[in-house]
């Protein structure tokens, strides 16, 4: 009996009753700019090379998703997801990402916090939640590319940089090696959220 109450136990959904209260609300918005800042300062390293760029989401989503798994275990209740989300979306567009991927993420919390809603907040919806936000940001910086084609290398020009990096990002993207990085980007975030997943029990 002791075994079986055990077992059940640990395969016991995350709380999800009550409000967010404004402690909650605290720790999301803090939390939140710890996971985007995480994010971004991936971003920084990577951002040095063409080659190295649309690899951040992947590299970034592990040491990341340690910082999304543990908020998400301080605040078990629905809507904690999108919120956070929502404050990383509003940081990524002040802070002048091109529009679609502060859209990105805002579409990945929406969708994450459908998934953990629909496994009743179990751990496992927390991971799953993350790898989905993680893609849809990705998608959501690559789709400039996808749809504005020669625009997005004014964009970055626009933004200080020099157009042959521009080109180098949208060569990277219609490159075989984009489909490596996608492939990357879809499984990182397991692995940032499953390391989580143990730290914070």
């Amino acid at each position: 009996m002791a075994t079986t109450t055990a077992k059940t136990t640990s395969a016991a959904p995350l709380a999800a009753s009550g409000r967010l209260t404004a402690k909650d609300i605290v720790l999301l918005a803090v939390f939140g700019v710890v996971t985007f800042f995480v994010m971004m300062a991936v971003a920084m390293v990577c951002s040095f090379s063409t080659d190295m760029a649309w690899w951040t989401h992947a590299i970034g989503s592990i040491p990341a998703g340690i910082v999304w798994t543990y908020l998400m275990a301080r605040v078990p209740k629905r809507g904690a997801a999108f919120i956070a989300g929502a404050i990383m979306a509003l940081l990524g567009f002040v802070m002048g990402m091109a529009w679609t991927g502060p859209v990105g993420i805002l579409a990945g919390a929406a969708l994450c916090e459908l998934v953990m809603m629909a496994g009743r907040r179990a751990k496992w919806t927390v991971v799953v939640g993350w790898a989905v936000l993680v893609l849809c940001w990705w998608f959501g910086q690559i789709s400039l590319i996808l749809f504005a084609g020669e625009s997005y290398v004014q964009m970055v020009v626009d933004m200080g940089m020099t157009a042959e990096y521009g080109q180098g990002l949208v060569d990277f993207i219609h490159g075989p090696l984009a489909l490596v990085a996608l492939a990357a980007t879809a499984v990182c975030p397991f692995v940032g959220g499953w390391i989580g997943s143990k730290l914070f029990k």
